[in-house]
């Protein structure tokens, strides 16, 4: 059986045993699938969903890209020179260990509660994931490819793009999708709990009123979003690393 197929019968099944759970139980706790698509297009039609989407995705985006211009090339270098990577390990172990929300009080001091404090929030969240993962790869890399390399000449530039940059790419792409997740978390943590915005002000709302059906809706949403954008890189992935699928 074919993955799609297996992954449209999941759906299928996950959405007839959420829509039973939903008759036969709580609906307040947990309202029928029928109940929450429905709620979810009266939202769409409403326009809140856009309102909400284009709120979020900015701070998501610009958060999101800084978070890759940064990471990609601090994990190449501190997977290329181990005394760099030995004088900021510290400091990446740090950032992967700590609760990002506990910067919020520095962002909001610094940035207050508007646009630069969420997209500093979602660039802490994907940042250190996409290092991490960058160092890694270059890590893994094959020492006698660039052994190689440099007996023919190959100047450090040279090895970086021909040699390094290439063999570390599926695990740079792996860290990059890791970090859209965290970024997509670090969005809706910001909006909840320092800027009642987006959808992170639709989740609040729906909550304190106790509007399951809304709550849900909004919180399918986000997933959605989130396996959209994964799926977008994972996309990229297999074009910028043709000879994995070929493998």
């Amino acid at each position: 059986m074919k993955p799609n197929t297996l992954r449209l019968l999941s759906l299928i099944t996950l959405g007839a045993a959420w829509e039973i759970a939903g008759r036969t139980g709580n609906a307040r706790l947990l309202p029928p699938i029928s109940k929450v698509l429905s709620v979810w297009f009266d939202l769409l039609v409403s326009g809140q969903l856009f309102q909400a989407l284009a709120v979020s995705l900015q701070a998501l985006a610009i958060g999101f890209v800084l978070s890759v211009l940064f990471a990609v090339p601090l994990g190449l270098l501190m997977g290329r020179y181990r005394r760099l990577e030995a004088f900021l390990d510290i400091y990446m172990t740090a950032l992967l260990t700590v609760p990002m929300i506990s910067f919020i009080p520095f962002l909001v001091i610094a940035f207050g509660l508007g646009l630069h404090s969420r997209v500093w929030i979602v660039f802490l969240f994907a940042f250190v994931i996409i290092a991490i993962n960058t160092t890694a790869g270059v890590r893994n890399v094959d020492p006698t490819l660039t052994e190689m390399a440099k007996s023919f000449g190959a100047k450090e530039s040279e090895l970086f793009l021909k040699i390094i940059l290439p063999a570390a790419l599926p695990m740079i792409m792996a860290g990059i999708r890791l970090g859209m997740g965290r970024a997509v978390l670090g969005m809706v943590t910001s909006e909840m709990i320092l800027a009642v915005v987006g959808f992170g002000a639709m989740l609040m709302t729906f909550s304190a009123s106790f509007n399951s059906a809304a709550l849900f809706a909004t919180i399918l949403t986000i997933v959605l979003l989130a396996v959209a954008l994964l799926a977008l890189i994972q996309n990229l992935d297999r074009r910028l690393t043709p000879w994995r699928a070929a493998a």
